[in-house]
């Protein structure tokens, strides 16, 4: 009759454990063995393969200083005009001096983007009222509530 063995390993909280028969427990313990050879040499298992570089990671995405374009691809298919309009004008803000933009600045900027918003006053006042925008000297904000809704449309990508 083999006696119980158990092997036990942490690396940092990762925990693994096997328990078993010897015999049970060596065929695991030899496979445990190599892995640790390679850890200990610097190398991970899913590190690539020596000579082989990983693929340069793309710059994460910033509201504040990627492009409407860039902005605009990363939005979902469901966002409507009135999301659109939101981003637009929280672009247009971001250049302008005064920190505001008008409905016609944000337009513009989704027009040479080859975005065609049905109504873009309408898309704004839409805003204003749900709190995502406020005017501003004849010319309009957008909120703290505006950058949060835009940053959950745009999380996927922000995250990525």
């Amino acid at each position: 009759m083999s006696e119980r063995a158990r092997l036990r390993v942490n690396l940092t909280q990762s925990e693994f454990e096997v328990e078993g028969s010897e015999a049970f427990v060596r065929t695991y313990a030899e496979r445990f063995d190599a892995l640790l050879d390679r850890l200990g040499h610097g190398s991970r298992p899913d590190d690539p393969p020596a000579g082989k570089a990983a693929p340069p990671a793309a710059p994460p995405l910033s509201i504040d200083t990627a492009s409407l374009g860039e902005l605009l691809h990363h939005l979902p298919r469901s966002a409507t005009d009135v999301d659109r309009m939101l981003l637009a004008g929280h672009v247009a803000q971001s250049r302008s001096a005064d920190n505001a933009f008008s409905t016609g600045e944000a337009n513009t900027l989704l027009t040479e983007q080859g975005v065609k918003v049905g109504n873009p006053s309408q898309s704004v006042k839409q805003n204003v009222v749900a709190r995502r925008m406020f005017r501003h000297q004849r010319r309009y904000r957008v909120s703290q509530i505006g950058l949060d809704h835009l940053a959950q449309l745009l999380r996927p990508a922000l995250t990525a």
